[in-house]
């Protein structure tokens, strides 16, 4: 119950409610796997309830209203529990992940650094693993294994927010953003409205619950309109690919979610023998976001799983980032994506021009239209709004877009305030390259990674695709196309996870230079082959240019070759 004329955190209304009319319906439940056997561990509204009212009292008992609470939990239910908690108690949720020998340690370091938490959520057993590690911070707490059953109290959210999400910044520089209890109630509505077959059949995902996809699309979404959530770690979807698709096929589920190489992961690592059975029918959203969309990998996953009754209209492409809670736009739920080829030399000059020849054809994928919010495309330089057909720096609006990063006045200030002539709206700059065409946001890449060589432009995600292209012995998703400034001109580099290893190295370097200097008239300066496992990813699989520029500089990278003749420029 709440006090009379406040008010509490929407999502924590929403899961007590449904406790006290359907406490025995489960709200969440989590796969776990021995062997070929699957073991379910539902968790009901109920016991939701109960276990986040009991752990919430303890939070009230060794902290104040607003305090920072790091979820250091395993996924699946203690991970919900924790987080409802924090919602209850209104203390500041910090999702995170749990200490453990085979994560970034350093990373988690380095943000509880910045976040300083008063108080640690962890799993029953993993106490003292946690109290002994670098990360450590405050209060060890372990989410309740067996909580006394109470009336639990769901206190006023005040002016703190409701959690910080931590972006895949660099790990010397985390950046928390400042997601309001406000922020994410319009996000949960704006899912809502805009994607109704959400809000009816079963959602399955093996999405991580410290993302902000796995987080807002994966956990908050179903406990919020009441569907039932199914999960299983993500460890447990790279191991067996076919267990995401099995559990939405047992669980009649109508959405699922994921970014785009886990579409080319169910089709590559899974065999004919796997996929019997499986029924897809009743999915109606398989949502791709969080990573560059690939139109190849939506035609190979639907020409795949036909025989299952998957259709090819499910594939609802999205675009989002944590600085706006999550969803910025997507597809309609009933239309096929809308796939476009452009000419890949007026998109460097910054026009979406629709291709002629085809060998000078870059195919990209809509990503639908604003979710109950204002998306403008906009000149990074004039800040000025551009036509359709220009590309430009995509900038947001709305009541899901988040007030800033935490204790970081400056970038707030540059992020989150930007102006345009005429309107005093703040406007959120994403960094995100796009333009408008046929009605659709398409997104072209990350405005700090763009490669200039010769005064032209070039989308890294458009090399690399080309490049993985010719280069079947390379492991999918792990290339990384980067410019290199030296002061007076920009080269290019590529580099890239050899995952055959009966491939010859020089080879497939020779072929992949080969290819991107026919397709984009720029000649690799060097293009590196390394072992499996180099390449830095974000949380949510993207590929972190950045850091591969930086350690490619400093030589942190394992050659299998080596270095190629020095190209003179």
């Amino acid at each position: 119950m709440t006090v009379p004329g406040t008010f509490a955190a929407a999502l924590a209304v929403a899961v007590s409610e449904r406790a006290r009319v359907r406490p025995g319906d489960p709200a969440l439940i989590t796969l776990t796997y021995r062997g070929a056997d699957c073991l379910p561990r539902p968790l009901t509204y109920g016991e939701l309830h109960t276990a986040a009212g009991s752990l919430a009292a303890e939070l009230r008992a060794c902290t104040d209203p607003g305090a920072r609470v790091a979820i250091l939990c395993e996924h699946g239910p203690d991970y919900a529990i924790a987080f409802l908690a924090c919602l209850y108690s209104a203390r500041v949720a910090v999702p995170l992940f749990p200490v453990t020998p085979h994560r970034n340690i350093d990373r988690l370091v380095a943000v509880v650094a910045d976040a300083e938490p008063a108080v640690s959520l962890v799993s029953p057993g993993a106490e003292a693993g946690t109290r002994d590690s670098e990360a450590a911070a405050g209060r060890v707490l372990a989410v309740p294994v067996d909580p006394l059953p109470a009336e639990p109290v769901l206190d006023p959210v005040g002016d703190h927010p409701a959690y910080l999400q931590y972006t895949s910044g660099s790990t010397k520089s985390p950046a928390g953003v400042e997601i309001s209890h406000k922020n994410l109630t319009a996000a949960l509505e704006q899912l809502r409205a805009g994607l109704p077959p959400a809000t009816v059949k079963p959602i399955v995902t093996w999405l991580p619950f410290f993302h902000d996809m796995g987080l807002v699309l994966a956990l908050s979404l179903p406990l919020y309109t009441g569907v039932l959530a199914v999960t299983l770690p993500p460890a447990e979807f790279a191991k067996r690919p076919i267990r995401w698709l099995r559990a939405c096929s047992d669980y009649r589920a109508g959405t699922t979610a994921g970014p785009n190489f886990g579409l080319a992961l169910a089709v590559t690592a899974t065999t004919a023998e796997e996929r019997a059975g499986l029924d897809l029918s009743e999915l109606d959203l398989l949502i791709n976001g969080a990573e560059p969309i690939r139109p190849e990998s939506l035609a190979a996953f639907s020409k795949l799983f036909a025989p299952c009754g998957f259709r090819h209209d499910a594939h609802t492409p999205g675009y989002g980032l944590a600085e706006a809670t999550l969803p910025v736009t997507f597809a309609a739920p009933e239309s096929p994506p809308l796939v476009e080829e452009f000419d890949r030399g007026e998109l460097a000059a910054g026009r979406a021009v629709p291709a002629t020849i085809p060998t000078q054809a870059v195919a990209l994928v809509g990503c639908g239209t604003p979710a109950g919010q204002r998306v403008r495309i906009v000149d990074p330089l004039r800040h000025r709004v551009v036509t359709d057909g220009e590309v430009g720096e995509i900038w947001v609006a709305g009541p899901n877009v988040s007030a800033g990063y935490f204790r970081r006045p400056q970038a707030s200030a540059d992020v989150f305030g930007a102006r345009l002539p005429g309107d005093d709206e703040r406007w959120l700059r994403t960094g995100d390259l796009g333009f408008v065409h046929a009605g659709q946001v398409f997104p072209a890449g990350r405005l700090k990674d763009m490669i200039i060589v010769d005064g032209r432009n070039h989308y890294p995600a458009d090399i690399e695709a080309t490049a993985a292209g010719v280069s079947p012995e390379v492991r999918a998703g792990h290339i990384a196309a980067f410019g290199i400034d030296h002061g007076d001109h920009e080269t290019l580099v590529l580099v890239a996870e050899l995952d055959d290893r009966l491939a010859d190295p020089v080879t497939v370097a020779r072929r992949i230079r080969a290819a991107v200097t026919a397709a984009h008239d720029i000649t690799p300066a060097d293009v590196m082959l390394v072992p499996r496992g180099q390449i830095p990813k974000t949380s949510s699989g993207k590929l972190r240019r950045g850091e591969c520029r930086a350690r490619y500089r400093a030589g942190a990278f394992t050659r299998l070759i080596q270095p190629p003749i020095q190209l003179s420029f």
